[in-house]
Order: C-alpha cells, then sequence, then structure tokens
C-alpha cells in the first residue's frame, strides 16, 4: 500500500493513521505455508451453487463465505481426467502437456515388452492396467498402500523408448512434456504429497529422473487402486463390518457404499498429511506445502442410474445428493483438522473438479456400443483403426494406410449416419482445425488424426447402465466448481471465464514462487486466477 499523504493537516494525519493501521494489519496477517488442492470429480458449478442454497453442503458454504468463487471455470478439452488434472498442475493443454487422455496412443514409442523392436507405435495406456495386480486395493505390491503407490506399477506393462543407446520402459511421469508444480516446489526443499485413485498418477511428478522407477518430486504418493475388486481381502483392509459388500465381479466404483469406502481411505490418508505425519501415519514428516486428493463418490453417482439428476436445473437424485453430502461432511473433517492444528489461516484449499460430467439431462442419453457399432464402423473402408478411446468424445488413431485418408473416413461415417446407422455424430476435428487446437498429427507423434464431438447425451461404451460420462466437449463435461478459500479473504464471486489451468500459477503465486518456472505457463501464457490476492511465504 503506498502511503503518501498530500492533503491539508489533519487530513494527512488521518491518512497516516489508516496506512500504518492498514499496513500493521497486513504485517499481521499469517503467510500463506500450504496449499491443499481437492478436486471433487465431477462436481459442476451448479452443483455447488445448488448444495449452497440448499443447505445441504454447509462445510462448503462455509468455505465460500471466505472465498473467491468461479462461476465460469472450465477444465480442458478433452475434459478426461488425466488432462483435466495435468491442467491444474503444469498450467498447460494437452496439446503441450502431451497427454490427451488416460488411453493415448503414441506413434514414436515401442509397445511393452518388445524390446524396442519392431514397428513403433504403442498404446499409452494410464489406468489400473499398469498395475501389477488391478484386482487388488494395493495394485499388486505392499508398497501400493504403505509406502509410495507407483512401486504397484509393472514396467512390463510400460511403452518402451529408446533411452542413451537402451531400451526403457517409459514411466508415466517422464511421459509428461513439462514440468509441474510437484517438480517446482520439490526443487526448491518444499515437502510435496499428493492422493489419487491409480498408481499411474504417478504422471504428476513431472519428467526427471529417475528412468527406471516412480517419480521423485512427490515425496508421499498414495494412489490406492479404484478398480480393485470387492474382494473380502481388500474391504478387509478397510476395517471391520464391510464383508456384507464382497462381490468380486464388481469393482469399489460400481456402488455407492463402496465408493465412500474407498474415499475414506484417501481422506484418512490426507488427515495424517494434515497432522504432519506420512500418507500411513507411521512417520512424523511434517505438513506439505502443497498437498490434496481426489474424491470419487460425486463421480461416481452422476454415472449410474441408481444416480444422476432429477431434471434440468442439476436437481440432484437423492444417491447424487447423498455422495455430495458425504463429500461435505469430508470437506469438513479437512476444515476441522485445519483448526486444531494451527494451520488454516497458513492455508489455502483450491476446491474444483478435473471433470464435469454429461449429460445433465438423463433424457438426452444414448449409448452406442463401441464395440459393436463404433469399431465397424471406423473400419467399414478396410482395417483402418489402429487405436481410439471413446467415453461422450471419440479420439482417432488411423493405421498408417489410413493417415492419409482421414477425410475419407471421415465421409464414410457420415455416409454411414446418412445410410441409418446412428453413430452420434456432431462435430469432427481434422486437419487445420485439429492442428490449431490440439495438436498437428502430421508432426505431433501423440496427436490423434482426427477427433469427434458427438451430439450431446451420446456416450461410447459397453456398458448400457450408464447416464452420463465425462471426457467431451460439452459444458456438462466442463463446467466445474472452482473455489478458493482462506480465513483472510472476504466473500467474492468472479464472473468472468477462467481456465482451471489456472490453477498451477496460482499455486506458486500463493506459494512465493515465480509460477513462470513452469513450463507451460510461459509457453501458453497461462496467467494465476484473477482477484486473489495473499502473501505467499517467506
Amino acid at each position: 500500500m503506498r502511503c503518501i499523504p498530500r492533503f491539508a493537516p489533519l487530513a494527512a494525519l488521518a491518512l497516516s493513521a489508516l496506512c500504518l493501521t492498514s499496513l500493521a494489519s497486513a504485517a499481521q496477517a499469517p503467510r500463506i505455508r500450504h496449499v491443499l488442492l481437492i478436486s471433487i470429480d465431477g462436481l459442476h458449478e451448479e452443483d455447488l451453487a445448488n448444495c449452497i442454497a440448499a443447505g445441504t453442503c454447509t462445510h462448503l458454504a462455509a468455505l465460500a463465505r471466505h472465498a473467491v468463487t468461479y462461476t465460469d471455470a472450465e477444465t480442458t478439452r478433452p475434459s478426461d481426467s488425466f488432462p483435466g488434472m495435468i491442467a491444474q498442475v503444469t498450467g498447460g493443454t494437452p496439446r503441450l502437456t502431451g497427454v490427451y487422455y488416460d488411453h493415448t496412443f503414441d506413434r514414436a514409442l515401442y509397445p511393452p515388452s518388445s524390446n524396442c523392436t519392431g514397428p513403433r507405435g504403442s498404446p499409452v495406456r494410464l489406468t489400473g492396467h499398469l498395475d501389477r495386480n488391478e484386482a487388488r486395493l494395493d495394485g499388486g505390491s505392499p508398497a501400493g498402500l504403505a509406502g509410495n503407490s507407483a512401486e504397484a506399477i509393472d514396467p512390463a506393462r510400460l511403452p518402451e523408448t529408446r533411452l542413451h543407446g537402451r531400451c526403457e520402459p517409459l514411466w508415466p511421469h517422464n511421459y509428461l512434456l513439462v514440468n509441474t508444480v510437484f517438480g517446482v516446489l520439490h526443487a526448491h526443499g518444499l515437502r510435496t504429497a499428493w492422493i489419487d485413485k491409480h498408481p499411474a498418477y504417478d504422471i504428476l511428478n513431472g519428467p526427471g529422473a529417475p528412468a527406471e522407477g516412480p517419480g521423485r518430486n512427490i515425496d508421499d504418493f498414495f494412489a490406492p487402486e479404484v478398480h480393485a475388486a470387492l474382494t473380502r481381502a481388500n474391504l478387509a483392509l478397510l476395517g471391520r463390518g464391510t464383508a456384507h459388500l464382497a462381490d468380486p465381479r464388481r469393482s469399489f466404483q460400481d456402488t455407492a457404499a463402496a465408493i465412500r469406502l474407498y474415499d475414506g481411505l484417501k481422506l484418512h490418508a490426507l488427515l495424517n498429511e494434515i497432522d504432519g505425519l506420512d500418507h500411513a501415519g507411521t512417520r512424523r514428516v511434517g505438513t506439505p506445502a502443497l498437498f490434496g486428493m481426489n474424491f470419487q463418490s460425486v463421480n461416481v453417482a452422476e454415472k449410474h442410474r441408481w444416480g444422476g439428476y432429477l431434471d434440468t436445473s442439476a436437481t440432484p437424485s437423492p444417491a447424487l445428493l447423498a455422495a455430495i453430502e458425504f463429500v461435505d461432511r469430508g470437506i469438513g473433517r479437512i476444515v476441522a483438522a485445519l483448526k486444531r492444528r494451527g494451520l488454516l489461516e497458513s492455508t489455502v484449499l483450491i476446491i474444483s473438479a478435473r471433470s464435469g460430467n454429461a449429460p445433465i439431462d438423463r433424457t438426452r442419453v444414448k449409448i452406442i456400443s463401441d464395440r459393436t457399432v463404433l469399431t465397424p464402423a471406423l473400419d467399414k473402408l478396410g482395417p483402418a483403426d489402429q487405436f481410439h478411446v471413446a467415453d461422450d468424445v471419440l479420439l482417432e488413431w488411423l493405421t498408417p494406410a489410413y493417415r492419409a485418408r482421414v477425410g475419407a473416413v471421415i465421409r464414410s461415417l457420415i455416409a454411414q449416419q446418412a445410410a441409418g446407422t446412428d453413430l452420434g455424430i456432431g462435430k469432427f476435428y481434422s486437419g487445420r482445425e485439429l492442428a490449431a487446437l490440439f495438436g498437428d498429427p502430421r508432426t505431433d507423434p501423440r496427436a490423434p488424426d482426427f477427433i469427434l464431438e458427438p451430439r450431446l447425451g451420446v456416450i461410447y461404451s459397453n456398458h448400457p447402465h450408464k447416464i452420463a460420462e465425462h471426457g467431451g466437449f460439452h459444458q456438462d463435461d466442463r463446467h466445474v466448481a472452482l473455489l478458493v478459500s482462506n480465513p483472510q479473504l472476504a466473500r467474492r464471486t468472479v464472473t468472468g471465464a477462467v481456465r482451471t489451468a489456472q490453477i498451477a500459477p496460482t499455486i506458486l503465486r500463493l506459494l512465493g514462487l515465480d509460477p513462470r518456472l513452469l513450463q507451460a505457463v510461459r509457453r501458453e501464457g497461462t496467467r494465476p486466477l484473477p482477484q486473489l490476492a495473499l502473501a505467499g511465504r517467506r
């Protein structure tokens, strides 16, 4: 604050007193020493506004009273969890980060266990597929729960690349093309931690050593496998009274009760970290400068027929409301733990979602089978489909013979729909438009050959009971909640458009570091979130 009196003596004296008071208040305000990042996956801006208005998320409402709330925040295109989360910790779009989805294809890599022989081109599966045993909560390794969860990744399932003259598995953290906030903070001697749903989220470490194992920029990485089966052995790890949920045919994300147990496990780990322990509660290491987790309960409740919304105003069904209330109670426990430790005023909570789910209006849902409709349509001209990923979007990598015939493949799909095979076609991205938005497949080995954005409500799936999915470009996919809370903040609403990628430079600024230390921030000009002024750490 600049305090130079220019007025009459009495006025100048009054102004000087006001300036001294303001400077004293600023000096007394606690410095920000911790940022706690929470992704409530699936939480739309409408969900947050509706539950605050209805009084059904009292803890989130309490945070909003001392927060900047951004009512027009959008996540990435595609709106899949991986590019969505990566944007929040890099400040970059998929075109720059090199990560378009959790399942992608890279024309420059070799397939797993190929010893870098044969033709290049490999799927890159950043899911439970990489686990030593996807059916186990620990991913098939004791370290999956007690230590670094990335130890559960099986190197034999990783794509391969030549490095320093040798063939090496490419670990997720080295697949990412730009650095992350975890890497920047770790390099400055600040402790970091993160909790997520697959060991493959090792990718959030960002590139760097080692080449032959898990990344080291996240000091405490915990990611129990969400696809784990509801076996008695897995449930026993979560405590007594859970055996009645056992059903090995299902995973933790198939029922409301199971996904809450799963989220509860991660929440308990986060509370340990607030208390200055590691996630397992076994070592005293200090509360991290940057840490956080994702909640899955809302995401799961939006996708299943027993959940979803009741109308186009995003009125939640009883099951979805119960999921929102469950997560809200978790937020309450987090805030209470911060207060108990005397950390609330020196901690900024950033609450958002790496994706929404579409459609909110369940009457628009149309399931089109990926296996029996979409794949045959892609191969109508011949073996055109080399790899694709499809949810409520289609990303397509064509076989070498058809890469020069993208237009012909697209025209074939349009003709099939005109002839009566509904493929849900909305808009295609290819050629110059694709290159401008996402990357040029002629020069970028990771960029898809084309992207199909289907009509709102179309979901490419082999699971007929889904009523929503994410990955697409519609507002229901991308319009997510975002608030930044700290007791020093007065309530404020920002209605201008922002992107969740702006969270990354905001984190560094809050912790007193230059946002330009992030490569994606420099290259894409990503700015910190607006109208947010708090003192960073000394």
